[in-house]
């Protein structure tokens, strides 16, 4: 089959050769028009010189010839066809290629239908064999190869860069991304070739997206941050739009990341970046959640006051589009804050607020974490009813939410206040009562004056 398809291409290539020279290389791909092409000028040259027309007679030998032929090929297309559905065709398209003098095309091809299947775990030791490719798909793959290199050949650079996007998109639904990052990248140096910045712009931000999809953030930012900056040069205010927002999102994962390796002030700068292409997304809700991020991230780092004001940012935008959970994180935040800086009336006022808005809105791990730290802060101001009440609440909220590990922990912490609220009295008792000490040693119990 090897020896038959190089003397296919040999064959092919001398007669290029030829008609190149003498000018008649026929451009119409349909088997008709082909057919006539080539036996129109062979039948006119046996046809009687002179002005007359052939008679019908004569012309009937031809025509049924011509049918013959036309229906030969028309059988040959459709075997064709039907091979190419079933799947057994690789070979023949190849040679297509080759013979349209798609040399780079061939290849990508060759590599694409050729791919090794993965392999099953059980038959891990098994010798790979060629992943299966529909016909249809084969055909697809081929054709809009071929397009693509035609088009860039004759220097049609738009219909390239659409031949090459829609490999690349067909690639990506199929989750082939190293396949469509390859694809996007050819979009890309069309582009940048001709200097056509939008469809630059929009090739980096598949590129960052595939480079998503594979996990590779610090990859997907450098794609995201070169189609913004080649986007904004290009004045193209939605593609700014939109890289922006994937940057914000790639920008907040690093951060994260980088959090989880305890690297704070390395998140911190991410997230500030990430409040920057927020901002230029013009997504107000994604500009909020920004500005929640980097508040809590000052405020680890220990910058209150530049907390606090990112945090009333916040506030403002949640109160502006009635996001009643995201107005009890901000009030959560800013209870923190002004909590770490010594005020703690503001703080209080701030969690009070929080635990109004989380009962109206049903919230109750709102509520559960306000009862908390109003409890702990009363407690630490000395205001033990109050105080008791608060985490008696708490306690309470954490059945509710049926969390073993909160219902623990709150037990513990109302444990705890309740015993530093007897503290004085029992010292009061062991230092000047010795008759109730030897009592509450054999009985635990004290005097009710002495059990505040």
């Amino acid at each position: 089959e090897g020896v038959a398809a190089i003397a296919r291409i040999e064959a092919a290539t001398a007669s290029k050769i030829g008609a190149e020279a003498s000018g008649t290389i026929p451009t119409v791909t349909s088997p008709d028009r082909l057919l006539a092409s080539i036996d129109a000028p062979a039948y006119q040259a046996s046809a009687p010189a002179g002005p007359d027309t052939l008679k019908v007679a004569d012309a009937a030998p031809v025509s049924a010839m011509l049918s013959s032929r036309s229906q030969t090929k028309q059988n040959e297309t459709a075997k064709s066809d039907d091979r190419i559905r079933k799947g057994f065709d690789r070979p023949e398209l190849c040679v297509d290629l080759l013979m349209a003098g798609c040399v780079q095309s061939f290849v990508d091809f060759f590599y694409i239908t050729n791919r090794k299947a993965p392999a099953v775990d059980h038959l891990a030791e098994q010798a790979p064999t060629v992943a299966e490719i529909p016909g249809e798909t084969m055909v697809f793959l081929k054709e809009t190869l071929e397009a693509a290199e035609t088009a860039r050949r004759s220097q049609a650079f738009q219909q390239c860069m659409e031949s090459y996007n829609l490999l690349a998109e067909y690639f990506e639904k199929v989750a082939d991304f190293k396949s469509a990052m390859y694809f996007f990248q050819r979009c890309a140096d069309v582009a940048t070739e001709i200097d056509a910045f939008e469809s630059c712009a929009k090739a980096n931000l598949n590129l960052g997206s595939c480079e998503e999809e594979g996990g590779n953030w610090k990859s997907a930012m450098e794609f995201h941050e070169r189609a913004l900056e080649i986007a904004t040069t290009a004045d193209a205010l939605p593609l700014q739009i939109k890289a922006a927002s994937r940057l914000t999102r790639v920008y907040q994962v690093l951060a994260e990341r980088a959090e989880q390796q305890g690297r704070d002030m390395e998140a911190s700068e991410l997230y500030e970046r990430c409040l920057d292409c927020a901002r230029l997304s013009r997504d107000a809700k994604l500009e909020g959640a920004a500005c929640h991020r980097l508040g809590l991230s000052r405020h680890r780092t220990g910058h209150y006051q530049p907390a606090i004001e990112l945090q009333k940012s916040f506030f403002e935008i949640c109160r502006m589009h009635d996001d009643r959970a995201g107005e009890s994180s901000a009030r959560a935040a800013l209870a923190q804050s002004y909590e770490a800086i010594g005020n703690a009336p503001e703080a209080i006022r701030q969690l009070e607020n929080l635990l109004n808005v989380a009962s109206e809105a049903g919230e109750l791990k709102a509520q559960a974490s306000a009862c908390l730290n109003l409890g702990v802060l009363y407690s630490g101001r000395g205001d033990h009813t109050k105080s008791v009440e608060l985490l008696e609440q708490h306690f309470d909220l954490a059945r509710q939410l049926g969390d073993r590990k909160l219902i623990d922990s709150a037990r513990v912490v109302l444990g705890m206040v309740r015993g530093n609220g007897r503290l004085k009295g029992f010292i009061e008792l062991v230092n000047t009562d010795l008759e109730k000490l030897l009592k509450w040693k054999s009985k635990r119990t004290l005097a009710e004056n002495n059990n505040p």
